[in-house]
């Protein structure tokens, strides 16, 4: 029977000799909360420091079609630090901190190298918070993927004290809106930049210079998912409200954490947009509009602050700008202005 499954593009043996090996990388994010399951069928974390106060917080994505370009490149590794940054990032909007982890690896046939180097970028990024990888799963999967397919999805939980839970009432007319730089696309829009630059036909495309920039567009294109958490850690209980800057952009991601009778106002002037951007735009015929709707245009994640505290914020928050303000927002107007 394993024979015929083996032939049928599923290998069980080659499959516990990878988790053997993996088992070092995993460890290392594992703190005294992790409680040893063995083979278990379930990841265990101690409660022992969540109170009866304690909300928990859930999130989960995926690297979405950015796998096609880093795959290409070889940068798997990149690709383990994407996910799990991505969700600690949509932790932070709730005031959350990270507590454990888990992984979903899916494949047309399963490649060792692209999985041990995705979980030791998993690790990492996640040794970095303090947060544990608890748990995964690494799927074959043929007939589903087209071969050299592979997808990666991360799940993370956390925890906030519910006094500090950080919701759409938090924030006010009058409040200053800062930014903070993002290190590229990060995880979204790359299904349209791959049909700009028919990087898929065409790999030697992502070799090619981006004026304005030392990396080529490969490696800009590759370039992990920032982590903010290090850099909002000291500073979270000083934030009304924080909005990562996902897939849709501005407009609609920094209406998900401000009251509906508010707008923002942004000042496009605040900041340079990277070149990366621009060559997109200027590559595919893309209008502004539409960039400022699938992008993050450099923009990573904005800080909603009481007017009080915006030098404190500006201080600690390396590279931050004032990018804009929340204003009552009148009947005829978007709860986001790009102006």
């Amino acid at each position: 029977m394993a024979s015929e499954y083996k032939q049928s593009g599923v290998d069980l043996e080659k499959s516990d000799l990878i988790k053997d090996k993996l088992i070092n990388n995993i460890l290392r994010t594992h703190n005294d909360q992790v409680i040893n399951n063995g083979d278990g069928f379930g990841g265990l974390f101690s409660g022992r420091n969540i109170n009866k106060n304690s909300v928990l917080v859930s999130t989960t994505d995926s690297v979405g079609t950015k796998v096609k370009i880093s795959a290409k490149l070889g940068l798997h590794k990149n690709l383990g630090m994407d996910i799990v940054n991505h969700c600690i990032n949509d932790l932070i909007p709730q005031g959350a901190r990270p507590m454990f982890f888990l992984d979903y690896l899916a494949f047309a046939s399963l490649d060792e190298k692209i999985v041990l180097d995705v979980i030791e970028g998993v690790s990492e990024a996640c040794s970095k918070v303090g947060c544990a990888v608890i748990g995964g799963e690494t799927a074959t999967l043929p007939g589903v993927y087209n071969e050299g397919d592979y997808d990666v999805v991360g799940f993370m939980v956390g925890s906030v004290d519910k006094n500090k839970l950080k919701t759409r009432e938090n924030s006010k007319e009058g409040d200053i809106l800062i930014a903070l730089p993002s290190s590229g696309l990060h995880t979204n829009g790359y299904s349209l930049v791959r049909n700009i630059f028919n990087s898929d036909e065409n790999i030697s495309n992502l070799s090619k210079k981006v004026e304005g920039e030392e990396k080529n567009l490969g490696e800009l294109l590759a370039e992990p998912h920032k982590e903010y958490l290090t850099t909002l850690d000291p500073v979270l209980d000083d934030i009304n409200a924080i909005s990562h800057i996902t897939g849709g952009g501005l407009r609609k991601n920094l209406p998900r954490v401000f009251d509906k009778k508010l707008t923002a106002k942004i000042n496009k002037n605040s900041w340079s947009i990277p070149p990366l951007f621009r060559s997109i735009m200027k590559q595919g015929n893309v209008s502004e509009n539409e960039m400022f709707d699938v992008f993050n245009m450099g923009v990573g994640i904005i800080l909603i602050v009481d007017p009080a505290k915006k030098n404190i914020i500006l201080d600690k928050c390396e590279n931050s700008w004032i990018i804009g303000e929340l204003f009552s927002k009148k009947q005829d107007e978007e709860n986001v202005q790009i102006l």
